[in-house]
């Protein structure tokens, strides 16, 4: 009898354990739904952001392409003027000498 009783409380004992790892593991689902859901909203930022810093880049390049551009333009313009005053000059001392 007392063997029977050992027994029932070793069942009782297994019952009580299978019960705490079933509310484990169904939290443990809980939570895993959960993070696999953060993951996705986590990738999806970044894919945004991503995105984002790729048309930022972009718009970047341009700018630089346009700031070249405008430099070069300067620059000619500098040319263009300084060779216009030079004739002018030029033709000043021409216009004095006669």
């Amino acid at each position: 009898m007392e063997a029977l009783s050992l027994l029932e409380k070793k069942i009782i004992h297994l019952l009580e354990l299978i019960s705490k790892l079933k509310e484990e593991n169904n939290r443990l689902k809980a939570e895993s739904a959960h993070l696999v859901e953060k993951n996705a909203d986590l990738s999806q930022r970044v894919t945004d952001l991503t995105e984002k810093m790729s048309v930022t880049e972009n718009a970047m390049v341009e700018h630089d392409k346009d700031l070249d551009e405008l430099s070069q333009e300067k620059a000619l313009t500098k040319m263009v003027v300084d060779d216009l005053i030079k004739s002018i000059d030029s033709f000043v001392d021409k216009e004095k000498q006669q």
